[in-house]
């Protein structure tokens, strides 16, 4: 009983030290190596992500065919500035401004 009491204690100190540290801005620089290494083992930078979050996001209409081609078209934007497509260079000067 007393070892799980200190466990929770330990547990809710380094919790609450991480939340303030994320609140207080401290760990951003390592969210976002976080985030580029997260993307980039996906294939992705944050432009393309982003791209296809915002063409995939918002469905325009109620028709399973209309959805799957406009994922179909977020997909294929999202991979012209992905990595390996033809925007590559444009999707990683925009992702380093993001």
């Amino acid at each position: 009983m007393g070892n799980e009491i200190i466990l929770i204690v330990i547990f809710t100190v380094l919790a609450l030290g991480v939340g303030f540290a994320w609140v207080g801005g401290y760990l951003d620089k390592y969210q976002s190596k976080a985030q580029e290494k997260a993307l980039d083992a996906m294939g992705e930078n944050k432009a393309s992500y982003g791209l296809k979050g915002t063409l995939k996001g918002q469905r325009i209409g109620s028709d399973e065919n209309i959805n799957n081609l406009q994922d179909n078209v977020g997909d294929q934007a999202g991979g012209l500035v992905g990595k390996g497509g033809i925007g590559e260079s444009i999707g990683g000067a925009l992702s380093k401004g993001l």
